[in-house]
């Protein structure tokens, strides 16, 4: 059995935009070699699709990967559990989003079905992915498998009145900046698929730490025995980690690991 696990979320967490780029800090991905060079295991654990993901990290870089906000997990390289949205789910959005005047795509680790986006989007959320476009606009929902979404609303009123209809079965992860949201499942996310894995792998969930900024990582945070904010984490994150480092571009985890002499 390992010694510890840990659990990583992506954007303002492993990566951030630079003015540029998305990028990794240097600090940042030799902690994580030395964390697994000492016999611990450490997962990607993210809203983010799993063709993101090997595009961005390769498979060498960690042990698994927990993608679409819970909903796909991959280890050692093989699919060891996955999530769908329901036939009925998805058509219930999709006409609730057009109440709403919202846009939205449909997710897979795979493929996306864009809903009412504009070219501009379409072409920026494509510009993520290599190769072949991600997104498919010619579809309907009895041919298509979906386990996660995003969205793309006018303004944050709008995103209110989603977050209130949804209240009881959706958590919206907002990024107002760019007035889009990635959306997880309360029924199973992050938290969900780190209790998966650790009793997959059989590891006591005191040696588990999560470390994440945004409001789908709240659950992750608190389920885990270590939860670690980034200086740049959302409040209501911060509020229920056991720990705050400093932000993503200032060594952040670099010195929580070593806080918690993880190297």
């Amino acid at each position: 059995m390992k010694n510890k696990i840990a659990f990583f979320d992506i954007d303002g967490t492993l990566i951030g935009f630079n003015g540029i780029d998305l990028i990794m800090p240097e600090s940042t991905k030799m902690s994580i070699k030395k964390f697994r060079e000492a016999g611990n295991l450490a997962f990607i654990c993210s809203g983010r699709q799993i063709r993101f993901i090997l595009e961005r990290f390769g498979q060498d870089m960690f042990d698994g990967y927990i993608s679409c906000n819970g909903t796909h997990i991959m280890f050692q390289g093989k699919t060891i559990y996955e999530k769908f949205i329901s036939k009925d789910m998805l058509l219930l959005l999709k006409n609730s989003f057009d109440k709403f005047g919202v846009s939205c795509c449909f997710n897979n680790g795979y493929k996306g079905y864009s809903h009412n986006m504009d070219s501009d989007r379409i072409k920026k959320y494509n510009a993520q992915f290599k190769g072949e476009p991600y997104l498919i606009a010619d579809w309907s929902i009895d041919e298509i498998i979906v386990n996660s979404l995003d969205i793309f609303y006018k303004n944050e009123a709008v995103l209110a009145k989603c977050i209130e209809h949804f209240k009881e079965s959706l958590i919206f992860n907002f990024h107002n900046d760019d007035l889009s949201a990635d959306v997880s499942l309360k029924s199973f996310g992050k938290a969900d698929a780190i209790e998966y894995i650790v009793d997959y792998l059989n590891i006591p969930i005191q040696n588990t730490y999560a470390f994440g900024d945004g409001y789908n990582d709240i659950e992750m945070i608190k389920r885990v025995n270590t939860g670690i904010a980034m200086g740049n984490a959302v409040e209501n994150l911060k509020k229920v980690a056991d720990y705050i480092t400093s932000n993503i571009f200032e060594d952040g985890i670099e010195k929580a690991m070593k806080a918690y002499n993880l190297i």
